[in-house]
């Protein structure tokens, strides 16, 4: 009787213990409706498609592609040692983002990746440059395509998609550094673009392009920002974020502040406007907060920060 007693406290004790616990899971939010919180760092993982211009091939090694991780996870993350040059006015805004970058491991099989994929061809960055035309078909970017000479772009729901390209001029100089989509582009296309020589630290490297900053920049495109300058020289016309000071026109080289022009000093420092890698170097409150929101429900980006959860 005493056995057969115990027996029917332990099941009573067992339905007690499963029907607490299924009312305590019935109050927690599933992971589609929980808003990212403000401590958590956002990991993305990174496939870089090296597509090397095989009439004048160029050189990247894998170390100089690593390079250019660990300057995204500084950047990124308010580690990179010259933000302290940040002029006084702008101290406090300078923000840790809190988003952090690593090559792939996995790839979209299942399988081990390194993060680089290379390939040789005919193919250059320029020939992804059409999409950004809304008149042609993105068929026609070839730097896209395997079948064309390009490389497909990994599932952007779970990936950050690099296409490392040549990006010359008539005369083999360094045209352009790079491009990026926006959020809410074609999957195929997601992604950013950039010539190896301003990729990453180690040469070799653009005179004006050595600290890895070109990425950093194109990134904070991907990830939605604005450039921190207006459109067509107007003050009106700004990137959309209460504390970046409205600002004319883009800087370039290594302007020295303070610079003025829409009545207040310039934020020519900001990783969003064009100055020489050197000369940015900090992102502010109000820019994270604008990365971020792409990763709460109803962002742009929330599925790949559910698939990598």
């Amino acid at each position: 009787m005493h056995n057969r007693y115990m027996a029917l406290m332990l099941i009573a004790l067992i339905v007690l213990i499963f029907s607490c616990s299924k009312d305590d899971n019935s109050n927690n939010s599933t992971p589609d409706d929980t808003p990212v919180s403000d401590s958590e760092i956002i990991r993305i993982p990174v496939i870089v498609h090296v597509v090397n211009y095989q009439p004048d091939p160029f050189t990247i090694s894998d170390e100089k592609i690593k390079s250019q991780i660990d300057v995204l996870n500084q950047d990124f993350r308010k580690k990179n040692t010259d933000h302290i040059k940040t002029p006084d006015e702008f101290k406090e805004l300078v923000a840790d983002v809190g988003i952090e970058f690593y090559l792939a491991t996995i790839d979209p099989n299942g399988k081990p990746t390194s993060g680089i994929i290379r390939n040789e061809s005919d193919v250059t960055g320029w020939d992804g440059k059409e999409s950004n035309d809304p008149t042609t078909p993105i068929e026609d970017s070839k730097l896209y395509f395997t079948e064309k000479g390009g490389q497909n772009a990994w599932p952007n729901d779970k990936y950050l998609n690099i296409w490392i390209a040549d990006l010359s001029d008539r005369n083999g100089n360094l045209g352009l550094a790079g491009y990026a989509q926006f959020p809410g582009e074609d999957p195929r296309i997601d992604g950013l673009v950039i010539d190896s020589r301003v990729f990453g630290t180690l040469p070799p490297l653009d005179s004006s392009h050595k600290l890895g900053r070109t990425a950093t920049h194109e990134i904070g495109h991907w990830l939605n920002l604005r450039h921190i300058f207006g459109k067509n020289d107007n003050c009106d016309e700004g990137d959309l974020i209460d504390d970046t000071p409205n600002q004319k026109s883009q800087y370039k080289g290594h302007p020295v502040h303070p610079q003025n022009s829409c009545g207040s000093n310039d934020m020519f420092m900001n990783f969003m406007d064009y100055v020489g890698d050197s000369s940015m170097y900090m992102f502010t409150k109000g820019q994270k907060e604008r990365m971020r929101a792409l990763f709460n429900p109803g962002g742009l980006r929330r599925q790949l920060y559910i698939n990598n959860k």
